[in-house]
């Protein structure tokens, strides 16, 4: 029996050894990969969570660098504009669709009759708000021919909202040049305006002062909406209690303008601290680059757009949401190629590597149908948390240079501004270009 039972013993302990050994030489089983439009209705979980919500407002950045500027015609020379950038790209493989023209045409958007083409463009599409990239170099605006001499002199402009970002980055030299050693520089040629505390109350006072009572400035519960790009940059220049003090200054500004106060809204590059400085919400200006760098692995030279969606959808917003102690906004866009912007990488490594070359994100995939779900994606988001304002923003209504765009090109022609129409439930937009 003792004999017996020892061997029962080792037969189990060998039984036992094997399966572990199998379960060791069995390859890891990767998560399920998701895709869009094919597996919307399966993360969505229910029909009714992928209606547009009730009250819904589309706001979508707009990027003020196609139209002459006083600023580049001092940095570059007179007239220079990105569509210089755009028109020169050439694709850096074959299939790559470089360069991206517009369908309607190198517009300079100083112009108002631009937006009296844009405006209702952007009306039949479903676009409430355009919230512009907005600048301040050297002590005074820049990059705001756009927005003063075009936009807000066009007849049409009351049609459509608009807000502005306080856009706090340096001004970088925007030709792509390669130096001796090979690198690519991009030399900063002015600082952002949050290099003191007295020039962030100068240049965000402006914006409250020349914009905010126009009557379709854009409000979230009466409040004018002043958007802050880098959230994250702000608090080191000032520290938390100082960006704190500086938003209670200009709330209190407001009021003596007569305004109820103001809706912080954060677009780029959030902090460690939003609640506590004043933030009341915050989004991504376009989070699908570096949502692809952080799911995809780097061996895919380029990342699928369809997978990329799915996974700001289904797993950034979501986590984006629990992480934060104030909402957070949804937002989508149309894809993302900055190469216009780039000098290609020398060599192509025989082992893909991303990071070496194209040493940028390059999506495959976009196209209008994933895009469309994408934005039925976002009511998925909305409806499944009804404390969240019901806003989602787009990038971008105009960004060339760096691939997300709405406005027609010669790739889709007006597919992509057509899909956010159809998400919405604006039916056949196409029937209505032109016809003015």
């Amino acid at each position: 029996m003792e004999r017996n039972g020892f061997l029962l013993q080792t037969g189990v302990l060998v039984c036992m050894f094997s399966v572990f050994v199998l379960a060791a030489e069995e390859p890891k089983k990767q998560a399920e990969i998701f895709r869009l439009p094919k597996d919307l209705e399966k993360l969505a979980g229910s029909p009714d969570f992928l209606k547009k919500p009730a009250g819904l407002e589309v706001a979508v950045y707009t990027f003020p660098n196609y139209h002459p500027s006083a600023l580049h015609s001092k940095l570059y020379g007179p007239g220079w504009t990105e569509y210089n950038l755009t028109r020169s790209a050439r694709p850096w493989f074959e299939g790559h669709c470089q360069p991206r023209t517009p369908l309607l045409g190198e517009l300079d958007e100083s112009q108002p009759s631009t937006w009296d083409t844009y405006i209702p463009l952007c009306k039949e599409s479903g676009i409430d708000v355009l919230i512009w990239d907005w600048y301040w170099y050297g002590g005074k605006p820049c990059l705001h021919e756009a927005l003063e001499n075009g936009f807000l002199e066009s007849p049409k402009c009351r049609q459509i909202k608009f807000a502005v970002m306080w856009t706090n980055h340096p001004w970088y030299i925007l030709y792509p040049t390669q130096r001796t050693d090979g690198s690519r520089a991009y030399p900063p040629s002015y600082d952002a305006p949050d290099l003191s505390r007295e020039e962030c109350w100068r240049s965000l006072s402006y914006i409250i002062s020349r914009y905010c009572h126009l009557d379709n400035y854009w409000r979230i519960n009466g409040k004018p909406v002043i958007c802050i790009w880098d959230a994250r940059r702000l608090q080191e220049r000032l520290g938390v209690q100082g960006v704190a003090e500086l938003f209670s200054e200009l709330k209190a500004y407001a009021v003596k303008l007569g305004h109820p106060g103001l809706h912080f809204h954060i677009t780029g590059f959030w902090s460690d601290s939003m609640h506590e400085s004043g933030y009341d919400t915050v989004g991504s200006y376009n989070p699908l680059d570096w949502t692809a760098r952080r799911f995809q692995p780097k061996e895919i030279e380029f990342p699928d757009y369809e997978i990329a969606v799915a996974d700001v959808a289904f797993k950034l917003w979501d986590e984006h949401h629990d992480q934060f102690k104030i909402p957070y906004i949804p937002a989508v866009s149309p894809g993302w190629d900055s190469t216009p912007r780039y000098i290609a990488p020398p060599s192509r490594p025989n082992k893909p590597n991303r990071e070496q070359w194209p040493g940028c994100t390059i999506f495959e995939n976009e196209n209008p149908a994933a895009f469309k779900a994408f934005v039925r994606a976002a009511f998925v988001y909305l409806n499944k948390h009804p404390e969240v304002p019901r806003i989602l923003t787009v990038a971008c209504f105009n960004e060339w240079s760096e691939g997300h765009y709405l406005l027609p090109d010669n790739r889709f022609g007006y597919g992509m501004i057509d899909a956010l129409a159809e998400a919405l439930g604006k039916e056949n937009t196409h029937s209505k270009h032109g016809k003015y």
